[in-house]
């Protein structure tokens, strides 16, 4: 992990998240003085144990994958995170920090936010609390509705689910067709389906012969989404 000198700013990334747009002038000028710019390189561990950070992160370039490790010790991937956006707050109000673990997935620029700079502004800006109580309800209701998604006992089903949640955030139309301008291994998606990579695998070249979804050097496209819907159901 190092510090990163890049041409991002932090006050350039902090303004990048509609969060922090609540703040005043002298706020942001605040909490950036109490900030820092890091890189990691893809896989590389942000941390394993949030409760044991004393920032949350905001990534300012590439991606960030929240894991947690089931019962039998495989990592699920629950969560990607872009440039933008916030990772591990929630566990700042609670005190045990983020239960989730935070990876690069890919070589990511992020900035890391000391929880004690954060809560002496949140403490007296009310617009700032109202914010984070909206944001916390849209993320709850996306989290209901992932978990629904994920709900069916058919691999094919989940993959396609995960693909449509994905491309909500990380969509990029191209004609018909829907392009993840995030990168993602058939591992990284079997992960986050809840299925092993082999039957991603099976699933993902299946769907390529049908010219539904093709995925080629960690690069997916939806090439039918009407088609791939339909397997939702």
């Amino acid at each position: 992990m190092q510090s990163e000198p890049m041409s991002l700013s932090v006050r350039g990334v902090l303004e990048s998240s509609t969060l922090f747009n609540a703040l005043t002038d002298n706020e942001m000028v605040q909490l950036a003085g109490q900030c820092k710019l890091y890189r990691c390189d893809r896989g590389e561990p942000i941390w394993l144990s949030g409760g044991q950070a004393s920032f949350f992160g905001l990534v300012g370039d590439g991606f960030v994958k929240m894991v947690r490790s089931n019962s039998s010790g495989m990592e699920l991937t629950l969560e990607i995170m872009g440039p933008g956006q916030i990772f591990g707050l929630l566990g700042v109000f609670e005190g045990s920090g983020c239960p989730l673990m935070a990876y690069g997935l890919t070589n990511t620029a992020y900035l890391r936010i000391p929880k004690q700079a954060f809560m002496a502004i949140y403490d007296v800006n009310n617009v700032l609390k109202d914010r984070l109580v909206r944001r916390t309800a849209v993320r709850m209701h996306q989290k209901l509705d992932f978990m629904a998604k994920l709900s069916t006992g058919k691999a094919a089903v989940r993959i396609a689910a995960i693909l449509f949640i994905l491309a909500e955030s990380y969509g990029k139309q191209e004609g018909e067709s829907i392009y993840l301008t995030v990168p993602l291994t058939r591992q990284a998606i079997g992960e986050m389906a809840g299925t092993t990579t082999e039957t991603t695998i099976r699933v993902l070249s299946k769907w390529a012969q049908e010219k539904i979804v093709l995925t080629d050097q960690q690069q997916v496209t939806i090439c039918d989404p009407a088609r791939l819907e339909m397997k939702l159901h």
